[in-house]
C-alpha cells in the first residue's frame, strides 16, 4: 500500500469540523433564500427582461409566481415511458489501438398493460479514421461526449417513433437537455451538431411524445441567482460585484425541499442555452421546474426537470411528464425506474472493458498486427490488472 493514510488523520479530522460549520451555515442560506422566495414573488416575476439582457446566469421568469407550488395532476391509467442513456470507452492513445466504444441502453415501460417492459442496448464501435478524427481532431473528451449524446436522442427518438400514433408517450434523457458538451468548440461546430441534435427533438414531436429530460440533485443555482437579484433591486452591477453573497454556490434543489411529495415549483426558462440562436427558432428553448420525487413521509428527493418550449407551453403535456415522472419514482421510491434500468442497460463493467480490450487485441493479432500497450500502459497493466498484457 503506497497511500500513507497516517499523513492526511489531521486533515481527515479537520475536514469533519470544518463540514459541520459549513452546514450550519449552508442551513441559513437555504432559510434565507426560501424566505426570499416568498417575499420577492412579484418583484422576481418582472426581472426577466433585464435578466435576458445581462447574460447574468440568473432564472428567467414565466408568467407564474415564482413560490407557486404545483400539486400532483392526475396520471392517466395507461401511459408509455421511453427513457435513453448512454457510457462509452474513451480512446486511448497508450491502447493496443486509438478506437472509441458507445453503448446506449434504452427501456420502454408501458404503464397499465401488465407488459414487461422492452430493453434495449445499442453499442457503436469507432475504429476508422473516419471515426475517430473530426475536423482533424480526435474524437475524445467533450467530442465523443457530443456523439453520445446525439446516439441517446437519436435512440430516444427511433423508439417514440415506433409508438402508435394514438399511444400517450413521454421520452426522458437522464441529464440535461442543454448540449453543454459543445461549450468549449468552435462556433461553427456547434451549429452542426445542435442543428442534429434539434433534428432528433423535432422527430420527437413529430410522433407526439411528450419530451423531458431529469437531473437528480442537480448543482445549478439560477433560482438562487435570481432571487438576489430580486434582493437587490434589479442591480445587476451590484449583484456581480459581489462576490461574497448569501445565494451564492448555493444549489436551486435545496431551495425546492419545501415542496409537498409530488409537487412541482414554478417553471423557469434557462438562461444556459448553448448557441441559443438554433433553439428558440423550432421552440426547443430549454425550460425547467423542480419536483420532489420523494413519498410522503420520505426526506425530500428534489430533481430538475427540463423541456422544450413545446411542452412548457402545453399545459396538458406539462401535467402529464409531471405525473409520468412521479408515477416512475414511485416504483423505486424517489427516481424513475426506467432511467435506474436504462444506466443498467448502458453500463459498462470493468469486467466487460476487459474482455472488450482483450477481443480488440486478439482481433489484432489475427490479422497480423502488433498489439501492443505503450510502455507506460504497458507497467500500469502490470500493478493495476494484475497481469501481462500484449507485448
Amino acid at each position: 500500500m503506497t497511500l500513507e493514510l497516517s499523513r492526511l488523520s489531521g486533515q481527515v479530522q479537520a475536514m469533519g469540523q470544518e463540514m459541520a460549520a459549513r452546514k450550519q451555515a449552508y442551513a441559513e442560506r437555504v432559510a434565507q433564500a426560501q424566505h426570499w422566495l416568498s417575499e420577492y414573488a412579484e418583484q422576481a416575476g418582472q426581472l426577466g427582461q433585464i435578466i435576458r439582457e445581462s447574460g447574468s446566469g440568473a432564472a428567467i421568469p414565466t408568467s407564474e409566481s415564482i413560490d407557486v407550488q404545483h400539486l400532483l395532476p392526475p396520471i392517466p391509467e395507461r401511459f408509455t415511458f421511453i427513457t435513453a442513456d448512454g457510457a462509452e470507452i474513451q480512446p486511448d492513445s497508450h491502447g493496443v489501438a486509438f478506437y472509441y466504444l458507445i453503448n446506449i441502453g434504452a427501456l420502454v415501460y408501458r404503464h397499465g398493460s401488465g407488459q414487461t417492459p422492452e430493453a434495449y442496448s445499442q453499442p457503436a464501435f469507432g475504429y476508422t479514421e473516419d471515426d475517430t478524427y473530426e475536423d482533424g481532431q480526435p474524437v475524445t473528451g467533450n467530442l465523443l461526449d457530443i456523439k453520445r449524446d446525439l446516439a441517446e436522442i437519436t435512440c430516444l427518438a427511433d423508439l417514440c417513433a415506433a409508438e402508435p400514433p394514438d399511444a400517450t408517450t413521454i421520452a426522458v434523457v437522464d441529464g440535461t437537455l442543454i448540449l453543454w458538451t459543445l461549450k468549449d468548440t468552435p462556433p461553427e461546430y456547434q451549429g452542426d451538431k445542435v442543428q442534429a441534435y434539434l433534428q432528433q427533438l423535432d422527430h420527437i414531436r413529430r410522433a407526439g411524445a411528450d419530451l423531458a429530460a431529469c437531473i437528480s440533485r442537480p448543482r445549478r443555482g439560477e433560482v438562487a441567482r435570481l432571487l438576489y437579484l430580486a434582493h437587490v433591486g434589479g442591480d445587476i452591477e451590484k449583484a456581480n460585484a459581489d462576490p461574497h453573497h448569501p445565494m451564492k454556490r448555493l444549489p436551486d434543489y435545496a431551495i425546492f425541499e419545501l415542496l409537498p411529495p409530488g409537487a412541482r415549483s414554478a417553471l423557469f426558462v434557462s438562461p444556459s442555452q448553448i448557441n441559443e440562436k438554433y433553439y428558440r427558432p423550432d421552440g426547443h428553448t430549454v425550460h425547467f421546474f423542480y419536483l420532489n420525487l420523494a413519498e410522503e413521509g420520505q426526506q425530500p428527493a428534489i430533481a430538475r426537470i427540463e423541456v422544450p418550449a413545446w411542452v412548457a407551453d402545453d399545459a396538458g403535456r406539462l401535467a402529464l411528464v409531471h405525473g409520468a415522472i412521479i408515477a416512475q419514482a414511485r416504483i423505486t421510491g424517489d427516481y424513475p425506474y426506467a432511467l435506474v434500468r436504462a444506466d443498467e442497460m448502458a453500463f459498462i463493467s470493468s469486467r466487460e472493458r476487459e474482455a472488450f480490450e482483450d477481443m480488440v487485441a486478439g482481433a489484432l493479432v489475427r490479422a497480423g498486427v502488433p498489439a501492443a500497450l505503450s510502455p507506460k500502459q504497458y507497467y500500469k497493466t502490470l500493478t493495476r490488472r494484475g497481469k501481462r498484457k500484449f507485448r
